[in-house]
């Protein structure tokens, strides 16, 4: 957790596209699988750390707290205050002149696990983290309704 940080360039936005109809269908018992595998798309930039320390914070507390190796409550944890919006506009909408429609307001810091404790995870068991390699943070939701970042929940 520590040197982690070290292997990570920067942060992009990403949406998975998941096919909501068929994930619930399959979420239970299967979990997550043919409605993960739509598809990707991310941004057209990507924003470097170094860019970020001025929306540093400190992350909440992890109840139930990690394993020791996740930092397990003995190493500071720290995120990013960095507010997301979803908005969607149809075409037809667009045409029309008529504004995106917000559907959710979250924040990057309402992440569970930070970047350190999702890198360490995943290298844990030897998974090789390669320079290009993208890794997902998964859904951001809040504790509000309104910041909710799947409409299945």
């Amino acid at each position: 957790v520590g040197r982690a940080r070290d292997a990570v360039f920067g942060l992009v936005l990403m949406n998975d596209w998941s096919a909501r109809d068929i994930q619930r269908w399959e979420y239970v018992p299967l979990g997550p699988f043919g409605g993960k595998n739509f598809a990707t798309t991310i941004s057209p930039w990507v924003v470097g750390l170094d860019a970020l320390t001025m929306f540093e914070v400190d992350a909440g507390a992890q109840d139930p707290v990690p394993a020791v190796y996740l930092g397990g409550g003995v190493i500071p944890r720290r995120t990013f205050d960095i507010e997301l919006t979803v908005a969607l506009r149809t075409a037809r909408g667009r045409a029309a002149g008529a504004k995106p429609t917000v559907v959710c307001r979250s924040n990057f810091r309402h992440l569970y696990w930070t970047i350190e404790q999702m890198i360490a995870h995943h290298t844990l068991t030897g998974c090789n983290l390669r320079p290009g390699d993208l890794l997902g943070t998964g859904t951001i939701s809040g504790p509000d309704a309104s910041e909710r970042g799947s409409m299945l929940e």
